[in-house]
């Protein structure tokens, strides 16, 4: 695909244009090219400023408070005091003239801004816009809120199965929390379109009591814990009536389509290498997960698009490559572009119940995983979510709903705890040498992290910790689920630094090679095509029976495997603020190396600098074939052609 003619090579170029508009006064026309400015490039620090001038000049303070708050953030990471002070200043001017305007408001205008606008205005800023959410790793307060995803997306967040000891805390870290899109009510009556439908309702206060409607009359049935949804299966056409105010959510219709599958399972293991599971060493590391996924397909040569989580996982679940999608940096958050459909989204349009169940404050509702999501359940991993807890509540899901076409995923960030340096499970600790718990001073991140075999020990022992639980989850699969119902997925986002040898590549098959096995009851054995991980969302709807929106923006492909086209190259990126730019391209005979000698600004950007390349063979072997070169580098430079600052 060539992207030279939909990403300028150029920001100056959107300014030129946006200030001929507005100097002729066609300021919306001005808008438009900076809004498309910033889908491509959401951290340009001039296209914001920019934006906010225009919207102020149309009187819509709100907007231009919005670009401002966003202008000042960005200039704080571009170093320019000045401009954030300025920003600061306009800022407040905005706020200030937006309370002036409301002055001369009819009564009805005013109650719409109070009442919808500004609550959710106000909900959104709480994230600086997208831009900064905190909330998922700290004691900041979130339960019994509305948490917007953006200006007119948001969800309640109840607590999920209240914790016995007391706290007055609502944060994500001592709480287990559910987002849902409710309505608030004191009265339901459902439809009877189905026979049986599951109602979540949490209460506004304790002791609120559900008047619920059944074939023997009304029962009272009383919900002790506000802010936490409870689940009523009650009967179609019947009646609820609260005696308090309530939030409902989406009730479930109780049936399965026979079309459909009856469970679509994703099991996401972070920082899961797949060199490290060869046919002999995956049944000794991992026996139970190599048992389940020798009745499905194996594949052995799937590459991340992304050198860490953050970036890898917005490409599995857009099938867009890190350039394009744009959530790169370590500090600023973005978010999936809204004209990309997401993973979730492709299952939920065709009558799925999505469940999201994750610790990771990588995987959270504000960066486009809400979308399509009936219910997303979070709370970071080292508080209460590490393996045998997420195992647990998964089981717990999938039974619950189990008269449902569910589509579950769940995440699993247990092995990021050997990079991390956190304390490992007991049954690990003793299995373990005193030479492989020696202390050696590490990098600060755990993506930098240099050859360690020590750790390499840890990461196995760990394996075989979370594979036990895992071994209890498919054994519930097994005999809960015929092998023609289900679809089960296991996979992950990148390698380890640490299993890389001494002088080896930094986006080397040990960082890039990611595990990638699926069991349907169709397709079985192993495969050596090369993939991507951009083409998860290609497989898991092919896998479904779900037509895959292919070449339609997203880079996503269905391999061959599984009666696609597959792909040539499988491209690995690593853009990071202050790094350098690299690229990674394999195919089935050739890995290409790129490195770029100049650093990545705040905003993504870069200058050209003298790069260096390195072809070799699929074994590792250095190489020299020019025009295999020149192909991977007409594919990088078009990749990055927008990024470019000359």
């Amino acid at each position: 695909m060539n992207y030279e003619n939909e990403f300028p090579e150029d920001v100056d170029l959107y300014l030129m244009k946006m200030w001929f508009f507005s100097e002729e006064n066609k300021v919306q026309q001005a808008i438009e090219i900076g809004e498309e400015a910033l889908r491509k490039n959401p951290y340009l620090l001039e296209i914001h400023i920019k934006l906010a001038e225009a919207y102020e000049c149309q009187s819509k303070y709100m907007n231009a408070y919005k670009h401002y708050c966003i202008s000042k953030l960005l200039a704080s990471y571009a170093g320019d005091k000045k401009v954030h002070n300025d920003c600061e200043q306009a800022s407040k001017r905005a706020m200030e003239r937006m309370e002036q305007l409301i002055a001369y408001l009819s009564e009805e205008q005013k109650t719409f801004l109070i009442q919808d606008m500004i609550p959710a205005f106000l909900g959104y800023e709480k994230n600086q816009f997208g831009y900064k959410e905190k909330r998922f790793r700290s004691f900041d307060s979130m339960g019994g809120e509305y948490y917007y995803e953006n200006e007119e997306a948001k969800k309640y967040v109840g607590m999920y199965h209240e914790p016995i000891y007391i706290t007055t805390e609502k944060d994500a870290v001592h709480w287990r929390v559910e987002f849902q899109q409710v309505v608030e009510t004191t009265y339901l009556k459902l439809p009877d379109t189905v026979e049986k439908w599951i109602v979540p309702i949490a209460a506004e206060k304790e002791n609120t009591t559900q008047w619920i409607e059944t074939e023997n009359g009304n029962v009272p049935v009383i919900q002790h814990n506000d802010k936490s949804f409870y689940y009523y299966c009650v009967g179609g056409g019947r009646e609820i009536v609260s005696s308090g105010l309530c939030y409902v959510g989406r009730p479930i219709p109780v049936q399965n389509e026979g079309n459909k599958k009856k469970l679509v399972l994703n099991v996401f293991v972070d920082g899961l290498a797949q060199v490290l599971l060869t046919k002999d060493r995956f049944s000794q590391l991992m026996p139970n997960t190599a048992k389940y996924f020798d009745k499905g397909m194996v594949c052995k040569q799937t590459y991340s698009s992304g050198e860490w989580t953050y970036p890898s996982i917005a490409g599995f679940m857009s099938g867009l490559t890190t350039s394009h999608h744009m959530m790169f940096h370590n500090e600023i958050d973005w978010k999936l572009p809204e004209t990309s459909k997401t993973l979730l989204e492709y299952f939920h349009e065709e009558g799925y119940y999505t469940s999201v169940f994750s610790g990771d404050w990588r995987i959270i509702p504000s960066y486009g995983y809400a979308r399509g999501c009936d219910r997303f359940i979070y709370q970071l991993q080292h508080a209460g979510f590490s393996v045998e807890k997420m195992v647990g509540s998964v089981i717990n899901e999938i039974e619950a709903l189990k008269e449902v076409n569910q589509f579950v995923w769940m995440s699993l960030g247990d092995l990021h705890d050997i990079a991390d340096e956190m304390e490992l499970p007991t049954s690990v600790q003793t299995h373990l040498k005193i030479e492989d718990r020696a202390y050696r001073a590490g990098s600060k991140t755990s993506v930098k992290q240099k050859h360690d075999a020590a750790k390499q020990h840890q990461y196995e022992q760990m394996l075989q910790y979370m594979d036990r639980y895992l071994g209890m989850l498919f054994s519930y699969l097994e005999h809960t689920y015929k092998e023609n119902e289900i679809v089960v997925a296991l996979f992950s986002d990148h390698g380890q630094g640490y299993l890389i040898p001494e002088n080896g590549q930094f986006l080397g098959p040990e960082r890039t090679n990611v595990a990638f096995m699926f069991r349907d009851g169709q397709y079985k054995g192993e495969t050596g095509e090369v993939m991507s991980s951009l083409d998860y969302t290609a497989v898991m709807c092919k896998l479904a029976g779900i037509t895959y929106q292919e070449k339609q923006g997203a880079e996503g492909r269905t391999p061959r495997t599984f009666g696609g086209d597959g792909r040539r190259w499988a491209l690995t990126e690593s853009l990071h603020p202050n790094d350098f730019y690299r690229a990674a391209l394999v195919s089935e005979q050739y890995r290409f190396y790129f490195c770029n000698q100049m650093p990545v600004r705040y905003d993504g950007r870069f200058e050209l600098g003298d790069f260096t390349i390195c072809l070799t063979d699929k074994r590792g072997k250095e190489v020299h074939v020019e025009e295999v070169e020149q192909e991977c580098l007409n594919i990088i430079m078009n990749q990055i052609a927008h990024l470019l600052i000359y």
